[in-house]
């Protein structure tokens, strides 16, 4: 029986085991010995990178890249949203949750690209204050562990066999679950902006 999930489940458990490693590190102040160290990476992005010399000299340039990033965030939540409320049976129900977990799943793909690309870019130009900042920290964790989720648990798990073969639970709770980190992104995002 325990190899049994062990097959079944070996990405979620390897996504559980990564979280709890981290979980464990920050417990014991790795990252406090750790992070020191990343402040000169910090420096060298915003001073002698021409991300960092673009984003601190050309504000319109700076201002088109982050509004291009705030739309790759917004879009990645709104297809998290779509297939996730989908799976938890709210809206579209007439569609098959395949058709629509298949088809956000390739735009998704593309925002994370942009998101990702254009966050840089806009970190780079104010690499020095974002490392200050301890909401910057939980998004790049939040982001990280939404990303291994979706591509290690979620769309592995809604590709092994129709949804209607899937246990009930599962899929509402790995939707639950998604919603959830994905909206920990979200706000720690959002909470860069007032900090």
């Amino acid at each position: 029986m325990f190899n049994t999930i062990l097959s079944q489940y070996k990405a979620t458990l390897t996504v559980f085991l990564v979280l709890l490693v981290i979980v464990g590190l920050e417990v014991l102040q790795v990252r406090a010995a750790i992070y020191p160290s990343l402040l000169p990476a910090f420096e060298w992005l915003k001073n002698s990178t021409p991300l960092g010399y673009i984003g601190t000299t050309y504000g319109s340039i700076y201002a088109t890249v982050q509004a291009m990033h705030l739309l790759a965030m917004g879009t990645l939540g709104g297809l998290v949203l779509t297939t996730d409320l989908r799976l938890l049976g709210v809206m579209f129900r007439s569609t098959p949750s395949e058709v629509i977990s298949n088809g956000t799943h390739k735009a998704f793909k593309v925002a994370l690209i942009v998101a990702v690309l254009t966050g840089i870019f806009c970190a780079a130009g104010v690499a020095d204050k974002v490392y200050y900042m301890p909401v910057f920290w939980v998004k790049m964790l939040a982001l990280t562990a939404g990303a291994a989720f979706v591509f290690l648990v979620k769309q592995p798990l809604l590709n092994s066999k129709p949804h209607s073969e899937i246990n009930p639970w599962i899929i509402r709770g790995m939707a639950i679950t998604s919603i959830l980190v994905w909206f920990t992104v979200a706000a720690s995002g959002r909470w860069i902006g007032f900090s």
